[in-house]
């Protein structure tokens, strides 16, 4: 009697000991599946890699995911030429973010749109200063991330999207406080006490 006892207690272990293992491993497979997925998307792609592009700017420099990412954390604004309430926006991006962390990226596909340099010139005229950042037509990145509003300003880390703010941006303390800290809020910049 007491070597099936023992036979049916080292069962019940081993048995219980296998059952964890085995249903940790199909929990972790189905959410590296799920996120991200063309189905399941969070809102602006936060959490998400930032899908592959190659693009040359107003001075002929090439520029794509791995040479942005060269820099550390980096913010990439789409707009577009034409917007002018996305001005101040840009102007206080530039003051707020360190060179070589900032790539400007044009939404929108049309020839008129398309000349970075026209874009460039145009933008320093307007804030009456020079702009040392890289212009990209950026029309298919903009569109596989499904920018619809601008401007847009994403803030990416080891080709990860961390945060997005959508909307007019004024406040160069309060990029710089976004851009540094270790925890990001994203949304509409309108709804956000204007920070």
């Amino acid at each position: 009697m007491s070597k099936i006892i023992s036979f049916i207690l080292v069962l019940l272990f081993t048995l219980g000991s296998l059952s964890g293992c085995i249903r940790s491993e199909v929990e972790t497979v189905e959410t590296e599946i799920e996120f991200c997925s063309e189905g399941n998307m969070p809102e602006w792609q936060i959490g998400c890699t930032l899908p592959n592009f190659d693009y040359i700017d107003q001075n002929g420099t090439h520029w794509n995911e791995s040479s942005a990412n060269g820099s550390g954390r980096w913010v990439a604004y789409f707009s577009a030429s034409w917007c002018i309430h996305c001005k101040p926006t840009i102007g206080a991006l530039d003051e707020a973010i360190m060179p070589n962390h900032l790539l400007v990226m044009n939404k929108h596909e049309s020839n008129e749109s398309s000349n970075m340099t026209n874009w460039h010139n145009l933008m320093e005229g307007e804030l009456n200063r020079s702009l040392d950042r890289p212009f990209l037509h950026a029309p298919p990145l903009s569109e596989n991330l499904s920018i619809a509003s601008i401007p847009h300003i994403l803030l990416i880390e080891n080709n990860t999207i961390l945060s997005a703010r959508v909307g007019l941006w004024d406040s160069v303390e309060g990029m710089s406080m976004w851009f540094n800290a270790t925890t990001h809020e994203s949304g509409y910049t309108n709804l956000m006490n204007g920070s």
